[in-house]
């Protein structure tokens, strides 16, 4: 049995589902209230900030697992899961003047934030 193999019996990946049930549960609440596109926008982003709690909560021991191009890390959950709350609410209040700067600042930060990401694992 190789170390890999013993690091994952010891600590097996959970499967979580909270992503595919954010997104029923904001069709539910999106039909009843009349929003379904909002809802399941909103649901969508709910579930990635579950999963990025769990994820904070659930997390091996450091040094148990070599992480792979910062894929590890909860912030690109959270990121979209704001992301994704945000767009559904902005649909629902409309402001149709503010949200394609709004988005296209956020998408720039996002950009920004994985080059520099990119960047400082290049130089390792």
């Amino acid at each position: 049995m190789t170390q890999m193999d013993e690091q994952e019996s010891r600590h097996p990946r959970e499967k979580h589902f909270f992503i595919p049930a954010g997104v029923l549960i904001g069709f539910g609440v999106g039909l009843i209230a009349g929003y379904l596109a909002s809802g399941i926008l909103i649901g969508l982003g709910l579930g990635f900030l579950a999963q990025a709690y769990i994820k904070s909560v659930h997390a091996p021991p450091s040094g148990q697992y070599t992480p792979c191009c910062g894929l590890e890390k909860q912030w690109v959950s959270i990121v979209i899961g704001l992301f994704l709350i945000v767009l559904g609410i902005g649909i629902i209040w409309s402001p149709v003047n503010l949200m394609p700067y709004i988005i296209g600042i956020f998408l720039i930060l996002v950009g920004v934030i994985i080059a520099a990401i990119s960047l400082k694992n290049a130089r390792r």
